[in-house]
């Protein structure tokens, strides 16, 4: 059987990218000419659509989730597409917290016009400053100076006045009031006086010497008692006095205060006045009133503070009469654009700040407010990554009603010095939040989380390729000329700029697609121009880019180089030329994340009659996936579809990866497998030269698979190790030709003939390749030409069935 027509041709298995010809039209010096790249998103309309309507829309819930491939340029496009964003419709707004007069635990917030925090701090701090001014010049007032003095002259003359008419009583009644240290302090006390001799004075003593005379017998008894007596009646009425003395100062003290802050108020008043012509705004009008009036009823703070009483190293005696700013937008003219790169719970939403153990005063605690990412991006822009607000369930929590209630709270930090008792005023924001995650969080969210439809109602998504057009080549070499001038890297040639974007073909796995990832191609750049450098080249050219290429696949192979001696020294069993029984070669790829490579794996079957139907081996063993259980399930569809209307499939088979001790998943086995089984049915031999990849259905028809270039990649590597025959080759669905982007050693072997390429679309084509038969046809009975493979096949499967009925009797 001829099937030549099957083979693909050296021009449909080539693969290269000629930027000159695609995107200039065949002008040789376009691609010098070109201009760098600039601003624009590459490749990504439908996404960059998504995120215009989502900046566009200021209604609430219309915040942005932006999917795709990490490197696709997610972030970049991003911050270039809000940097270009118009400002939003209501204004950046300043965040301030103030004292709050009425309830001193909730500091209250005041909002201003962007810059216009700094002219209501500046303006609080002036009219204190000049409550401080005029208090201090009231004290140093001559006419009040004067005035007090001569009350305090009056008060301190009736001091005297009494204290003199006590001490005269004390002394008639045999006492003097004397001078005594008290602990550490002076104050008073009252002694008795000893009778004066004759012509003497009377002198002080003590009662424990009084006591001595009265044991002598030189002093009645009685008279000691009466004295004794008299003494504490004199300490308690020393007692009331110097009471009431203090009571005095205290009330004259009081009077005094009162006069100043008879003749202050009205200065307070004109002060608070001139404050208030500045702002209109009701909220701040307000909390300069209640400002005003809580100065009039503590002007002693002002004197307190002039004085340098009642001072503290972080607790001012004025610290009431602060303000903390702490969102200032002055200067500021764009919307503003925070990239959180941390988002807890803290750093999102703000916190305060503990207070140290020697500080208990709560009037200062409006100024331990913090503000977090979201009130620093209020009126704009925040970007967050999915997976980190996930991780923390609080954040999300906290997010999610933020995002509803429109207004965030800032709550205290946890921990033993926390002020937990402090409840900061809600602060209103408008902010659209930009989360950047994984399609499979994005699916989860929608899924589980009702409020996240609600909250994230735009879904921009970044394509991981885009068409290979003229267009998109010129952005390919513009993207290239762009990181050479920003890196300072070598120039690249026409041929360099070429093997740059077949790459790009590569990686987008399509021969009519490009990749966006230009992350990585950013990085091959580097890496082709270390190369090139290395080799003392002057520019980065082809061969730089491929030898870049092959260095980094050198550095993640060890594992396919194991394999592959493994084969080629016998240790795995796998034939490369002849034919067996049975037997196919099948096609695997090895995926380590940042690795990929494909590798031959021998796949049996055994056939006898029963009615077990296809027993899989790797299920059996708890060793294949759920696709790959799939898979199977579908091969015996075809079976019986094809071969057994009209028959009982009578037949047990296992299928099985021979040396295969890891799990097995996907569906690109499944032809092979049909192969190997039709095969030890018909008893038919076939090519163990051809590796053969692909999926089927249950009507017999190939169907793509992925990682087609690894898998043909690999085979040729253990071909070359085993020994080129040149007939060697690869069986691949005809709808992954265009997945073709083979690499240029394979190229040219198919070039010079000594590998080959066959592309089917049905089970029967496959066959012919691999046996040489034909395949054979079902007529209008379902029968097939007895000398086809077909025909072979239900032969078999009809003396099966007859095994089986005769032994059943």
């Amino acid at each position: 059987m001829d099937s030549s027509r099957l083979e693909l041709t050296a021009e449909e298995a080539a693969f290269s990218v000629d930027l000159e010809a695609e995107a200039c039209g065949g002008d040789a010096g376009c691609l010098e000419t070109m201009p760098g790249w600039g601003s624009e998103v590459i490749g990504q309309s439908r996404a960059v659509e998504a995120l215009k309507m989502g900046m566009g829309i200021h209604a609430r819930g219309y915040n942005i989730y932006v999917s795709g491939t990490p490197g696709t340029g997610r972030r970049s496009a991003i911050k270039r597409l809000l940097e270009e964003a118009p400002p939003p419709p209501g204004g950046l707004k300043d965040v301030a917290f103030v004292y709050n007069f009425d309830s001193p635990l909730t500091p209250r917030v005041l909002l201003f016009e962007a810059g216009k925090g700094r002219d209501f701090k500046r303006d609080l701090h002036r009219f204190v400053e000049s409550l401080k001014r005029i208090v201090a010049l009231q004290a140093e007032s001559p006419a009040q100076k004067k005035e007090e003095t001569a009350a305090i002259e009056a008060l301190e003359a009736e001091e005297n006045r009494r204290l003199a008419e006590f001490e005269a009583e004390l002394a008639t009644e045999g006492f003097r009031a004397v001078q005594v240290e008290a602990a550490g302090s002076p104050g008073m006390d009252i002694v008795p006086l000893a009778p004066a001799a004759e012509g003497g004075e009377a002198q002080e003593t003590s009662f424990e010497a009084l006591q001595d005379l009265v044991a002598k017998g030189e002093l009645p008894e009685a008279d000691y008692d009466r004295l004794r007596e008299k003494w504490y009646g004199y300490v308690d009425r020393m007692k009331r006095l110097f009471a009431e003395l203090r009571r005095g100062r205290t009330e004259l003290q009081d009077r005094v205060d009162e006069r100043r802050d008879e003749v202050l108020r009205p200065q307070v008043k004109a002060e608070a006045g001139l404050f208030l012509e500045g702002w209109t705004a009701k909220e701040h009008r307000d909390w300069i009133e209640r400002l005003a009036a809580d100065v009039e009823e503590r002007l002693y703070l002002f004197r307190a503070a002039a004085e340098g009483e009642g001072k503290r190293r972080r607790s001012p005696v004025l610290a009431r009469y602060g303000i903390n700013l702490v969102v200032d937008r002055n200067g500021a003219s764009s919307a503003p654009i925070v990239v959180e790169g941390h988002p807890t719970a803290a750093n999102l939403f703000g916190f305060i700040e503990p207070k140290p153990e020697e500080e208990g005063d709560t009037k200062i605690s409006y100024l331990r407010i913090r503000a977090g990412s979201f009130l620093q991006a209020a009126g704009g822009y925040l970007v967050l990554r999915a997976e980190d607000v996930m991780a923390d369930e609080e954040t999300w929590v906290r997010l999610k009603r933020v995002l509803q209630d429109a207004r965030v709270e800032i709550q205290p930090r946890e921990g033993p010095q926390g002020l937990a008792w402090i409840k900061p005023e809600a602060v209103p924001v408008s902010v659209k939040v930009i989360m950047v995650g994984g399609e499979s969080t994005y699916d989860l969210l929608y899924q589980a989380d009702p409020d996240f439809q609600k909250l994230f109602k735009i879904h921009a998504e970044f394509d991981s390729s885009m068409a290979r057009t003229p267009e998109g080549l010129r952005d390919y070499a513009a993207f290239v000329r762009k990181v050479v001038d920003d890196e300072g890297l070598l120039p690249v040639t026409p041929d360099g700029l070429n093997a740059v974007a077949e790459e790009g073909v590569r990686l987008a796995e399509y021969r009519n697609r490009l990749s966006t990832r230009f992350g990585t191609v950013a990085d091959l750049l580097r890496e082709a121009d270390y190369r090139a450098r290395s080799m003392a080249s002057l520019a980065i050219d082809a061969p730089a880019v491929r030898q870049a290429l092959a260095a980094k696949a050198r550095l993640s192979d060890l594992p396919e180089e194991k394999l592959a001696d493994m084969i080629s020294s016998g240790e795995i069993i796998l034939q490369v030329q002849g034919r067996a029984v049975g037997r196919i070669n099948g096609l695997a790829v090895h995926d380590r994340g940042y690795y990929s490579f494909g590798l031959p794996a021998v796949i049996s079957a055994q056939v006898s009659p029963g009615e077990s139907g296809l027993i899989n081996i790797e299920g059996e063993s708890g060793l294949s996936g759920e696709i790959y259980d799939k898979a199977v399930m579908i091969v015996e569809g075809f079976l019986r579809s094809r071969y057994a209307r009209d028959i009982p499939l009578a037949v047990t088979a296992s299928i099985c990866f021979e040396q295969s001790y890891t799990a097995v998943e996907g569906d690109s086995a499944s032809a092979s497998t049909v192969y190997a089984l039709l095969s030890a049915l018909a008893g038919i031999p076939l090519r163990q030269d051809i590796a053969v990849t692909g999926s089927l259905n249950q009507t017999g028809q190939v169907q793509p698979v992925g990682g087609v270039n690894e898998k043909i990649l690999g085979f040729w590597r253990v071909c070359q190790k085993a020994g080129i025959t040149g007939t060697q080759g690869v069986l691949i669905p005809r709808r992954n030709v265009i997945n073709l982007t083979l690499p240029h050693e394979v190229q040219e072997a198919i070039r010079a003939g000594q590998f080959h390429l066959w592309a089917v679309s049905t089970i029967d084509e496959g066959l012919e390749v691999l046996s040489g038969l034909e395949a054979g046809e079902a007529g209008e009975k379902g029968d097939f030409p007895p000398a086809s493979f077909n025909g072979k096949v239900r032969r078999e499967l009809v003396r099966m069935a007859k095994t089986i009925k005769n032994y059943l009797g």
